[in-house]
């Protein structure tokens, strides 16, 4: 007799779909927190036009675009290393899963419900900051990812 247990949780996950899952994850907690952090006043593009100011200071202007590569770094680096390092089928700690979940789903309805209502009046220039900040997050995301997962 077989035990279909250990033969699935002998199965590797592929390194691509390791990889893909990890850098999906931290630049979607990159994106979190940049929606965060606009909303608390650190908007990219009005920190990087304060820049030239005698009085801004450079911590603010640099710090939110370190935190977005940062959060996408160590999310895309936690990921790749559970993915990579803990066997399939995950049946343990089943009810603590659900519950992480459902606070995940909880603080990103927090982040659209408390975003919708901003209205934006350079809308280019804002664009183009998020983007350039999502290339951040996607390059230290694949960074962190390649650096944890297992091999």
């Amino acid at each position: 007799m077989v035990d279909n247990e250990r033969e699935l949780s002998s199965v590797p996950l592929p390194a691509t779909l390791i990889y893909a899952t990890a850098l999906t994850c931290g630049v979607m907690a990159a994106i979190g927190l940049q929606v965060y952090l606009n909303r608390a006043g650190y908007d990219l593009v009005s920190l990087w036009q304060n820049l030239s100011s005698a009085h801004a200071l450079q911590l603010r202007t640099a710090g939110p675009w370190w935190a977005i590569a940062g959060v996408a770094f160590i999310v895309s680096g936690l990921t790749a290393a559970a993915l990579s390092r803990l066997p399939l089928p995950w049946r343990r700690l089943r009810l603590l899963r659900w519950a992480a979940g459902a606070v995940i789903v909880f603080l990103l309805a927090d982040l659209g419900h408390s975003s919708a209502g901003t209205v934006r009046v350079d809308a280019g220039a804002n664009a183009f900051a998020s983007l350039g900040a999502l290339a951040v997050a996607a390059l230290m995301g694949l960074c962190g990812a390649y650096f944890t997962a297992r091999r």
